[in-house]
């Protein structure tokens, strides 16, 4: 895999993925509900197949009416992790908040071994309302 040589794509996957977390956030505050349950995100993606499929997941994530966070809540359901984050190649930060979420007995899955549309290792999270 190639590292990203620039942050053109990071930026627009994180865009993208912004877009349609204020979209969901909109549409559940009209709706009367408010969106508690969150997915950790941790660890900064580092290819461009990582960025791609990080974008991916997180905006299914939205999609399922959860919310990305990149900080320990106390609402998170489960945690998604890079490669590096996976491996232990991590900065220590980030190993850290890995060791945090395990305390709580949740669930540290790296991002390539989900897909994007819902998976059953996804504990906790709502059933796909559609797929691709």
């Amino acid at each position: 895999m190639s590292t990203i040589a620039s942050t053109t794509l990071a930026e627009v996957a994180s865009e993208w993925c912004t877009e349609a977390e204020i979209q969901v956030q909109s549409s559940a505050v009209a709706g009367g509900r408010n969106i508690t349950r969150s997915v950790l995100f941790i660890g900064n993606p580092s290819t461009v197949t990582e960025v791609t499929h990080w974008a991916a997941v997180r905006h299914w994530t939205v999609e399922q009416g959860l919310k990305p966070v990149r900080e320990l809540q106390s609402d998170v359901l489960f945690a998604i992790v890079t490669e590096a984050v996976a491996d232990g190649s991590c900065a220590s930060a980030d190993a850290a908040v890995v060791q945090r979420v395990r305390a709580r007995g949740l669930d540290c899955i790296p991002v390539y071994d989900i897909e994007p549309w819902g998976t059953a290792r996804l504990s906790g999270a709502p059933p796909p309302t559609s797929a691709p």
